[in-house]
């Protein structure tokens, strides 16, 4: 009966000690599994502030080259013209010139051209004096390398005056073609 005991005990032991064994083993896989996900964490957050790093870099970059793009951008975008003309001149040639050297710069930049005439003539002689303008204008750009596909004319004739007085030096201003970003 006493062997019965001990071997009773001796089981009862033998159970303890393989349970405090298994334990043992399974808190150092835990704590190594939980090692490995702290890891995997720590790698993660590696990436993604990387990605968000080269996301930064790349948006600055854009942001630069806009801002370079602006700033070589031609001061001014009007031609003026003689009355009753439609031929551009030496300054405007100066001046379309320069803006095609940044048209052609910035390809995915289109533009229309404004043509505009003085309150002089018919409001049917003035568009189509302005879509003159706006052609004149246009012919210029694409001589100087941009493509006729990224330019549209549009005349207004009349109809926008930059300034509604009347006399030569008022009618001066209103004779002209614009190069307008679209």
């Amino acid at each position: 009966m006493e062997l019965k005991k001990y071997s009773k005990l001796a089981l009862i032991a033998l159970a303890a000690a393989s349970l405090a064994l298994a334990s043992c083993g399974s808190k150092k896989d835990d704590t190594v599994l939980t090692s490995s996900i702290v890891k995997g964490d720590m790698a993660q957050d590696e990436k993604d502030a990387a990605t968000k790093a080269k996301a930064d870099a790349e948006a600055k970059a854009a942001a630069d080259a806009a801002a370079r793009a602006a700033a070589m951008k031609p001061s001014t975008n009007s031609v003026y013209f003689a009355f009753d003309s439609a031929k551009v001149d030496a300054a405007g040639e100066a001046i379309i010139k320069a803006y095609a050297k940044w048209l052609n710069n910035n390809p995915d930049v289109n533009v229309t051209v404004e043509g505009h005439c003085d309150e002089r003539g018919s409001r049917e002689y003035n568009l189509a004096l302005g879509e003159e303008r706006a052609k004149a204008v246009r012919d210029v750009l694409v001589r100087n390398g941009v493509a006729a596909s990224r330019i549209d004319t549009v005349s207004y004739g009349e109809e926008r005056p930059v300034c509604t007085r009347s006399g030569e030096a008022c009618w001066a201003q209103n004779r002209h073609g614009d190069i307008v970003n679209r």
